[in-house]
Formats: C-alpha cells, sequence, structure tokens
C-alpha cells in the first residue's frame, strides 16, 4: 500500500504528490513549533534574549532537517540529494548576486524616492542577532522545502516547468495575512510568484538548494533585519528608512518593499540570469537521421 503511494510517477491526478507537499508543510510547522516552544521554557533559564533568538533559530534549523531527513529516508525512500539537498557549493556568482540584489534595492531607495533615515541604537547585539536568525532560519527551512522537497515532487509527477511555478504560488500563498485586502494580496502573489521562480532558477543552476539558501538568506538578512524601509519606523531593525511615497509600486503595500516593483525588477533579473546558466549547462540537443 505505502509503495504504491511514494510511486509518483504513475500519480495519475497527482494526489500522491499533493498529499508528500501538504506532509512536508506539516512538518516545517511541527518544527515552527517545537522550537518555539523549547525556547519559551530555556528563556526561564536564559535571560539574555540575544541567546534566545539564535537558539530558536538553531533549533527550528535542527528541527525541521531531522523532521523531513527522517520522512525522505523512511518515508519516500529517497536520499536528501535526489531532492537537491546535498554537500554542492554555492555558485560565487550567486554569493556575490546574494549581496548585490539587496544593497540594488536600497540603493534605488536612498537614491531616488525621498525618505528619513534612523539608526536604532538600542539593543544593536539584539537586533543584529534577530537579522542572522531571519536569515539563516528563513533560507535554510524555507528553501529546503520550496526548492529542495516540494519542487522535486513536482518534478516527478510533472515537469520542470510546473516545479518552478507550483512551489513558487504555495511560497506566496504561505505569506498572506489577515490584514491584507485584495490589493495587497494580489501584489503579494506577483511578488512572490516572482521571488519563487528566482529561487527556483539559482536552484537549478547547478543542483543545489545551496544557491537559493545564501540568495534567500542574505536577502532576509539585509531587508528584514538590517535595513528596514517602509512608510512607517520600523524599531526592530537596526537602520530604519521612512519613505514618502503613496506608490503601492513603491511601497510595496501592506507586506512592504519585497513586494515593491524595484525588488520584482530585480527578482526577474537573476531569474533570467539563473535560467541563461542553466541552459549553458545543458548538453545540446542530438539529432538522429
Amino acid at each position: 500500500m505505502w509503495n504504491s503511494l511514494i510511486n509518483l510517477e504513475h500519480d495519475i491526478f497527482g494526489l500522491k504528490t499533493m498529499m508528500h507537499c501538504v506532509i512536508g508543510i506539516v512538518l516545517f510547522i511541527i518544527a515552527n513549533i517545537t522550537a518555539a516552544i523549547v525556547s519559551k521554557s530555556l528563556s526561564n533559564i536564559i535571560t539574555v534574549n540575544s541567546i534566545i533568538i539564535i537558539l530558536n533559530c538553531c533549533f527550528n534549523i535542527i528541527f525541521f532537517f531531522l523532521l523531513i531527513s527522517l520522512y525522505v529516508r523512511k518515508g519516500l525512500k529517497k536520499s536528501l540529494s535526489f531532492f537537491r539537498i546535498n554537500n554542492t557549493k554555492p555558485l560565487k556568482l550567486f554569493i556575490f548576486i546574494s549581496i548585490i540584489l539587496p544593497c540594488c534595492v536600497i540603493g534605488f531607495y536612498y537614491y531616488f524616492i525621498d525618505g528619513t533615515w534612523s539608526v536604532n541604537n538600542a539593543k544593536i547585539y539584539e537586533k543584529i542577532f534577530f537579522a542572522l536568525s531571519i536569515g539563516l532560519s528563513a533560507g535554510v527551512c524555507e528553501e529546503i522545502l520550496f526548492r529542495g522537497y516540494i519542487m522535486k515532487l513536482v518534478e516527478i509527477r510533472w515537469n520542470k516547468k510546473i516545479a518552478v511555478c507550483v512551489p513558487s504560488v504555495l511560497f506566496a500563498l504561505l505569506h498572506i495575512s489577515g490584514s491584507m485586502n485584495i490589493l495587497d494580496i494580489l501584489q503579494l502573489l506577483l511578488a512572490g510568484i516572482a521571488v519563487g521562480i528566482m529561487f527556483s532558477s539559482v536552484t537549478y543552476a547547478n543542483d543545489t538548494v545551496n544557491n537559493s539558501m545564501v540568495v534567500h538568506g542574505v536577502w532576509n538578512f539585509f531587508i528584514l533585519g538590517i535595513v528596514g524601509i517602509s512608510g512607517k519606523e520600523n524599531h526592530a531593525v537596526l537602520i530604519s528608512y521612512v519613505i514618502r511615497s503613496d506608490s503601492i509600486w513603491i511601497t510595496g503595500g501592506t507586506f512592504g518593499v519585497e513586494s515593491g516593483l524595484p525588488a520584482v525588477i530585480g527578482y526577474a533579473l537573476v531569474a533570467l540570469l539563473a535560467i541563461r546558466l542553466y541552459r549553458r549547462r545543458m548538453p545540446p540537443v542530438q539529432f538522429h537521421y
């Protein structure tokens, strides 16, 4: 019975594929909740909040990696490398891009959008640890789930084009919050799908999620942890830039500049570059007459 459930090549309606995708998402949620509970319990012993932030990040990564590894090996009877979760080094190009992309977006707002800068001096170490944790946790766990696990499952059942699109849409949907209106949701879906395609493309570039981990992690570190760009001051980040603009294409709406047009253009350019690298890596088609 179970062997038939893990045979995705003959999954006619895609139900088995969807089931395994849902299981992966459930394991992701379980790891997050467990990490939060363990970290909360340790906060009664460890009073330094910076340490708790880092511990929560580490627990989250460890718990999810153990859960997904166990399910992949024992449940699906596959290796982690089958899902592009491997030891392949990320390409130097993407390490460079991971730094350039957020810097270009920040630079755009600095030079072209009027606003006010402020440095939040309070609890500097805590803010830096928060930036590191949000970069590492999302960069590692979300990429293992979406660009490693789910993308490969969809690829087995359908093809690589659909495998790029499905986790990208799921990635966007999971970032929707109850405070968003219809326009915010549509803008988030557009940006979320665009960034998802970018992460998928850099993964395919040399068949490793390590590329997308680096790009995703460094992006979160800078944009969500170090420099906060929005219509109001953000005290959770180290540097806050309050922009004066009413355009949702600039502000990104409720979700923030990550769904703004400058960021979306950046996602598209990186995705196109990664797709070009992937096509150059593929062997030429041989025609036989």
